[in-house]
């Protein structure tokens, strides 16, 4: 008698890779947008401005996320930060919260 194979399993009609992709991009954006909103702000007082580069940031996030500088670049302009160059070199102008 000839044996058959194949596997029997079940089939999962509800993974999706595309939506599992989508999820992870979306919990990376509010990992990145929660540690912003958290340290700092765009307004503030004279005495809390401080200016970053985005491989600070990013560096700051290494811990948490793994971000290219263009998303982060997209959330800080996104969250009204923006840049001012000095000696040539841009830089993020930012208020801490303390």
């Amino acid at each position: 008698m000839k044996s058959n194979n194949r596997k029997i399993g079940f089939k999962n009609y509800e993974y999706d890779p595309e939506k599992d992709e989508e999820k992870k991009e979306d919990k990376k954006s509010t990992a990145i947008a929660e540690f912003i909103k958290t340290h700092y702000s765009p307004i503030g007082a004279t005495s809390d401005k401080v200016y970053k580069t985005s491989l600070e940031i990013r560096y700051d996030l290494s811990n948490i996320v793994d971000v290219t500088v263009a998303e982060l670049a997209t959330q800080l302009s996104s969250a009204g930060f923006h840049v001012e160059y000095i000696g040539g070199q841009p830089f993020w102008v930012m208020y801490e919260k303390i």
